[in-house]
Formats: structure tokens, C-alpha cells, sequence
């Protein structure tokens, strides 16, 4: 896939596909399925945090019926994880960040345009290497 076509995938407070350093997907109950990631980012700890965030998360969930995740962003050196519910797991997202203070606003449009994003971007653009 070609980046014009991926640059249909920039909107307000989306990131665009150069942001995008890494990918996880993960099952409903917080177990990993696919990595991706890319050659500008080789450091792969960022999926341990993400795996870490979701067993804490389904852990205060279970313990103190908490509700359930709406979105996590957690800092790092190299980015920003964001961590989205979708309808069949958690899809979490590597950005990289131009500034350190700064940090993703994320709205209930990141979780469609991720999906779709997983779907017809990172499983075909060459960008992207399965980890």
C-alpha cells in the first residue's frame, strides 16, 4: 500500500502513519495475539508494558467492579502507548512523540479508526513487520 492511500487515515487528533512506531493486538482477556512493528523503533519492552497495563487493568476490574477500560496512555522514553477496547480484545498503538510533554487526546473516534487502521494498513503496508 502506497502512504497516500494511508494519509485517508489522518484526522483531527488522529495520528498520522509515521507516528505509528508500533502495533498489539490483544484478546478480551488481555492476552497478546500479533505485534507489529516498524524499523524506526526496535525496542519492543513497550508491548510488556502494554500486557502489564491490562492485567492490572482486569485485576482492579474483577476485584473492585470497577467499569471497564475506556482508553490508557502510558509515557515512555521512545512514546506514547495507547492502550483502546474494541469489540474483540484491546488494540494498543506505539506513537512516537515530537515533543516530551506531549501526549495523545484520545475521543471515541481513535477505537473505529484503529480497527479499520490494523485492518487495511498494518497487515499490508510494508512499514510494518510482524514481531
Amino acid at each position: 500500500m502506497s502512504t497516500s492511500n494511508t494519509r485517508s487515515f489522518r484526522a483531527d487528533h488522529l495520528p498520522t502513519i509515521e507516528q505509528i512506531l508500533g502495533v498489539a493486538i490483544f484478546d478480551t482477556q488481555g492476552f497478546p495475539i500479533e505485534y507489529f512493528g516498524t524499523t524506526d523503533d526496535e525496542d519492543t519492552s513497550w508491548i510488556q508494558l502494554a500486557f502489564q497495563s491490562l492485567g492490572l487493568q482486569q485485576l482492579l476490574s474483577a476485584e473492585m467492579n470497577l467499569p471497564s477500560l475506556d482508553h490508557a496512555v502510558i509515557r515512555t522514553k521512545s512514546g506514547n502507548i495507547v492502550v483502546l477496547p474494541t469489540g474483540q480484545g484491546f488494540v494498543v498503538l506505539l506513537l512516537k512523540r515530537s515533543l516530551p510533554q506531549e501526549s495523545p487526546t484520545i475521543n471515541s473516534a481513535w477505537i473505529t479508526w484503529t480497527c479499520d487502521f490494523v485492518e487495511t494498513v498494518v497487515k499490508t503496508d510494508s512499514r510494518f513487520r510482524a514481531l
